[in-house]
């Protein structure tokens, strides 16, 4: 095995900072479309005291305000991001969002004209107003036992948590507590199957959280009965894979043709960052400024998993993306998020879709980019051990399990590949 030749990895070391970020600035073409949330403060405040929610839809040079049905105190608008301060509103924000540029997206992939008239008829047809809950219903439980737990899950968890909240409430409105029974249960199964594609892990861990606000509402007497004892769980069979060089270069070409700002540009901005330094997604989301050391070209963080701190390289290609979104200089060193959790909930549907539009017949989640990393390391002569350290892998052996599907292909393929430059 080669070691890892220092020029590669900092080609930009004798380079002061200030030039590289000039030099990484890159010009922003005006996108088909744009899709972005306000506040309507210039209407009366609701017998809430709270403004309501709109997205502002832009299609090429005209544009429309959409509702959203969602409302926000103002002091719970963080009006320089434009979204919700509360973890719980940003998301469900997030989905309306996600929503509008899927459909938009479509258009564009079926060579159909853009204009704000499907817009607004897709919407009206798709996306009617849910009906209120009443008091004691399944969704007013779960949110309340999300909320009890933040103080005791981890971020990812509780965002796992959200999203098996939206797919719920996607397959049915309203459930009352009394509409908890093994048919409801087997009817969400078989519409995350066959309506949202889920795979088996994608189902079992939905269930899983399902199963654990049904077993926290019986600790707490409530009239329910746990349906999951007679529910058969899907077993997760999917085996992680990891891209070829030459498939990465797909989506770089992708990268520059999507909309800039868009949840899909973010999504694959993340992932492409994510195979060049191998963080998990937890540890992608949660990166700040501070994190990154440009000079002696680290990436020093501690682990959201492990609580472990791992050390990597901040390869060429990880260095010139984390400035193409550098907002200004004055940030680096900063408690500032560098890319934040908008497209979290989302991520693995974003994937799919990405690999779709750039040819790729493979089923990409977030945790591909990490064996993509650690693979194509491998193919390029890098040690094993030199690997665990980067992926913050306690022993080396967890790491041979990691690869345990593609050494054997790595050393028939073992060429000059310079990964990451």
């Amino acid at each position: 095995m080669s070691e890892i030749s220092l020029a590669k990895i900092l080609p930009f070391a004798d380079k002061p900072i200030t030039s590289l970020i000039e030099n990484c600035k890159t010009k922003s073409q005006m996108a088909d479309y744009s899709v972005y949330p306000f506040i309507r403060n210039d209407k009366p405040l609701k017998r809430n005291h709270k403004y309501p929610i709109y997205l502002r839809v832009r299609i090429y040079d005209r544009e429309t305000k959409v509702p959203t049905h969602l409302d926000v105190a103002p002091a719970d608008w963080n009006d320089k991001k434009k979204e919700p301060k509360e973890r719980t509103l940003r998301l469900a924000l997030n989905s309306k969002v996600l929503a509008v540029e899927t459909f938009l997206n479509g258009c564009i992939a079926n060579n159909m004209p853009l204009s704000l008239e499907i817009v607004k008829n897709h919407l009206s047809s798709s996306n009617p107003r849910t009906r209120k809950s009443s008091n004691g219903t399944f969704y007013d439980y779960y949110l309340a036992f999300v909320e009890r737990m933040k103080a005791t899950l981890s971020q990812p968890t509780i965002m796992a948590y959200m999203i098996t909240y939206n797919a719920l409430k996607a397959f049915r409105k309203a459930i009352d507590i009394t509409d908890i029974n093994l048919t409801l249960i087997e009817g969400f199964d078989v519409f995350l199957r066959d309506v949202k594609g889920n795979n088996d892990g994608g189902r079992a861990n939905k269930h899983k959280n399902i199963k654990t606000v049904i077993l926290d509402m019986i600790k707490h007497d409530l009239p329910v009965k746990n349906p999951y004892p007679l529910f058969k769980m899907p077993k997760c069979s999917v085996k992680e894979t990891y891209l070829e060089k030459s498939e990465i270069e797909l989506l770089r070409k992708l990268y520059v043709k999507l909309p800039k700002g868009s949840l899909l540009f973010r999504c694959l901005e993340m992932y492409l960052f994510a195979c060049y330094c191998g963080l998990r997604l937890s540890d992608v989301v949660t990166l700040k400024w501070n994190n990154i050391d440009f000079e002696k070209g680290l990436i020093i963080k501690k682990q959201i998993k492990t609580r472990a701190e791992v050390k990597a390289p901040l390869f060429e290609r990880a260095r010139d993306l984390l400035l193409s979104v550098l907002p200004s200089k004055k940030k680096i060193g900063s408690e500032d998020v560098v890319f934040g959790d908008a497209c979290y909930p989302y991520v693995n549907k974003q994937l799919k879709e990405l690999a779709r539009m750039a040819g790729i017949d493979k089923h990409l989640t977030f945790h591909t980019s990490r064996h993509t990393f650690a693979t194509l390391l491998v193919m390029d002569g890098v040690s094993i051990y030199k690997i665990q350290k980067f992926l913050g892998h306690k022993s080396v052996n967890m790491t041979e399990r990691y690869l345990k599907y593609d050494l054997k292909m790595a050393q028939v393929n073992m060429e000059e590949i310079d990964t990451f430059s």
